[in-house]
């Protein structure tokens, strides 16, 4: 049993810490339920409907810091959503100092990603960037700094290794 000495600290202690999962670095897109539609849109979300799939936008606008400020009535993947972190967390494959120490690597990532988005942008808007490469809009920006594709890069790379695996990674374009 892999515990820290004196450890009384829980998945949610640790998830309040982190948000990835709901800033829009881990997932561009949450899925949606079609009875969670008119329920989700009324607590502020946006809803993305396209190829079938319904969904709501990341970043949450229901997060504040790393706190969800709809979290009794928040929609059903939130509620089931365990990183890889939490699940080898809850298996205690790594004690609670080592999921923290993942936790400020991916934040990390995440500021200097950031650091290098153009005002108002996202992670999604450089992972969508990153797929239109070829259209002019996007090439301006990609070329205009060449930083922004390896921090997303780089903040890709340990989202993959500690929060997710690359078959979680998440496509569904918008207009």
């Amino acid at each position: 049993m892999r515990q820290d000495v004196g450890e009384n600290r829980t998945a949610s202690d640790l998830c309040v810490k982190c948000g990835l999962c709901c800033n829009g670095a881990l997932f561009d897109f949450g899925p949606l339920s079609d009875d969670e539609k008119d329920r989700v849109r009324d607590a502020g979300l946006t809803i993305i409907e396209k190829e079938g799939k319904t969904a709501f936008g990341l970043p949450c606008p229901c997060l504040k810091g790393a706190f969800c400020t709809v979290y009794e009535d928040r929609p059903q993947t939130c509620r089931t959503f365990r990183c890889s972190t939490l699940k080898a967390l809850e298996a205690e494959m790594i004690t609670y100092s080592e999921a923290e120490a993942r936790i400020e690597q991916g934040v990390k990532a995440l500021a200097d990603l950031q650091a290098q988005l153009p005002a108002n942008a996202t992670p999604a808007d450089a992972r969508r960037w990153r797929r239109e490469a070829g259209r002019a809009e996007a090439a301006k920006t990609l070329s205009a700094s060449p930083m922004v594709m390896m921090a997303l890069g780089l903040l890709d790379v340990v989202l993959d290794q500690y929060f997710r695996g690359t078959d979680q990674r998440q496509v569904m374009l918008r207009e």
